[in-house]
């Protein structure tokens, strides 16, 4: 028995289902049923697609094949690439918090001296715990981008609170007979003697504290990016913080150059006596250097390039800037007419030649080509360290007169004055943007120009509170703990060592810990205790009065 027999019994209804849903195009037709469908499907989605697809093609960055895994070295690299920073605005209120920080200590500390001169005693348990509150705190709050704003009230409110309890100083019935403290300030002066000045010593202390804060925090999400460094042009604390590092440098390493005081004359330094003295600096710098490049290529730890360069790091950069200063002093010895020299120059090369092209673009195929940023960018640091030391030229010796003490002041105004208006001129009227990158011209004088600012104001506080002191403390015999706190001295004295320490506990950091693994508490702990083990041994050789750099 042969042939086909179809057995399998159809449902009728299915069968034409089937047959209406192949032949829909040919009996489909428009009406209220169909058209909110067909309207939705066919214009409302692809519309809002496309809307979407254009409006978030420029916010969406495409990282690298392991964008998915944080503990990669790729993705660390990544994740600090292509920053844009933040407005100078916003960083200028964060950093302001440091001066109010000044401010709230000093207040503070005059009006417990006023209250009972012969019993203070400022170097106590309770004056410690105090300036880790006042310095410490608000620099934490403030760079995780938590209560900015609260932070700079509280210290403002605390301030003014302090400030109020200072007295004035006794009234002076003749207002024409000369100022006593002028008197007893002019007996004191040594010709040629340099004392250290407390708000030269806070300032330097706290951007030190701000930049090792800085380079472990950046490795964390607390950590907003717009405070890292930027790509190539911009501006943002980090940045800020690496120039202010050689400008505070360059303002008290002029100390070397000044004339000094010897068999009852002055005496000037000379050039081989300066270039000793700056290969003797240069060494312990351009050493580690070296090792940091040594340990960073052993253990694979990431590295963003386009900063310095593949070999050169931040320590060879301060490690040149000793050897080139005797020299450039003896080809013209006016400090401000050589920086200004040298920016010029240099940015007439990178906007006039295909200098900056090269130095954006170029293929890191040679020793010079691979390591463009560090090279070139050493100029514009070589500048900045001129600027400070003009600047340190002019604050750092010993003013004869009290009148001369404070006309420092004005000084100090008109190096911001200047900056400020060189700056302006290159970025709104020529439109060059600053760059870390290339430590152009810009961001030289924004960096001159901001740490000119912060030491003048420094120098305010301090001359409005020391003004209330006796004639006799015009200048000298004020009691310990009165002009500095403990923390800061400690970090001050041996900065050089604290930024040792900081970059070495920050790689030990991050080869223990996947930092962009932890949670906000943990991270928060981490930077804490960091923060705690980099100034623990700066405030031991401080206690056994060791002073290394």
């Amino acid at each position: 028995m042969g042939g086909h027999h179809d057995t399998l019994l159809k449902d009728p209804a299915i069968e034409e289902w089937i047959w209406m849903r192949q032949n829909t195009h040919r009996y489909f037709k428009i009406n209220r049923r169909t058209a909110p469908a067909l309207i939705g499907m066919g214009l409302i989605i692809p519309a809002a697609t496309i809307y979407l697809a254009i409006a978030s093609q420029d916010k969406i960055s495409v990282g690298p094949k392991v964008k998915n895994d944080p503990t990669s070295k790729e993705f660390k690299e990544w994740r600090v690439s292509n920053l844009e920073g933040s407005s100078m605005t916003e960083i200028h209120i964060v950093i302001s918090t440091m001066v109010l920080s000044y401010w709230c200590w000093k207040c503070k500390t005059a009006a417990e001296f006023h209250r009972s001169p012969a019993e203070f005693a400022g170097r106590g348990w309770s004056h410690f715990l105090f300036e880790g509150v006042v310095f410490l705190a608000p620099m934490f709050l403030v760079l995780t981008d938590s209560y900015v704003y609260q932070t700079i009230a509280a210290l403002a409110t605390a301030s003014i609170y302090f400030r109020w309890q200072i007295p004035d100083a006794p009234y002076r019935h003749d207002k024409w007979a000369p100022d006593p403290r002028a008197e007893e300030f002019s007996k004191s002066y040594i010709p040629g003697r340099v004392t250290a000045k407390p708000y030269l010593s806070i300032y330097r202390a706290e951007m030190m504290l701000l930049t090792c804060f800085c380079i472990l925090a950046v490795d964390f999400n607390v950590f907003p990016l717009k405070f890292a460094k930027v790509e190539t042009f911009g501006t943002s604390i980090m940045d800020l913080g690496v120039g202010s590092f050689v400008f505070s440098a360059g303002v008290v390493g002029v100390k070397a150059f000044l004339p000094r005081y010897a068999d009852g004359k002055l005496k000037v330094t000379s050039l081989g006596h300066q270039l000793k003295a700056g290969l003797w600096t240069a060494f312990p710098l351009l050493a580690l250097g070296v090792a940091r490049l040594v340990m960073t290529e052993s253990v694979d730890y990431q590295k963003h390039v386009s900063e310095y360069g593949t070999h050169w790091n931040f320590f060879i950069t301060l490690g040149f800037l000793p050897i080139f200063v005797p020299l450039g002093l003896c080809v013209y010895s006016d400090l401000r007419v050589t920086s200004m020299a040298l920016l010029v120059v240099y940015q007439a090369m990178l906007s006039l030649t295909p200098l900056g092209n090269w130095l954006e673009n170029a293929e890191r195929t040679g020793l010079v080509s691979a390591n463009r940023e560090g090279i070139l960018s050493f100029v514009g640091y070589l500048a900045i360290f001129l600027m400070g030391m003009s600047l340190g030229r002019e604050i750092l010796p010993d003013a004869q007169t009290f009148k001369e003490r404070r006309m420092r002041l004005v000084s100090v105004l008109g190096v911001w004055t200047t900056a400020c208006i060189s700056y302006l001129l290159l970025g709104f009227v020529l439109g060059v943007q600053p760059s870390r990158r290339f430590a152009n011209a810009p961001y030289c004088f924004w960096v001159a120009g901001f740490n000119s600012a912060m030491i003048w104001l420094y120098m305010l506080i301090e001359e409005d509170v020391d003004s209330k002191l006796p004639p006799k403390m015009a200048r000298a015999g004020r009691p310990s703990g009165y002009d500095m706190p403990v923390i800061v001295e400690a970090v001050n004295i041996n900065s050089l060592s604290t930024f040792l320490v900081a970059n070495l506990l920050t790689g030990s950091v991050n080869m223990l810990v996947e930092t962009l693994l932890c949670e906000s508490a943990v991270a928060y702990s981490i930077l804490a205790g960091y923060t705690l083990l980099f100034m623990l041994p700066a405030l031991l050789l401080y206690r056994s009065g060791i002073r290394l750099r």
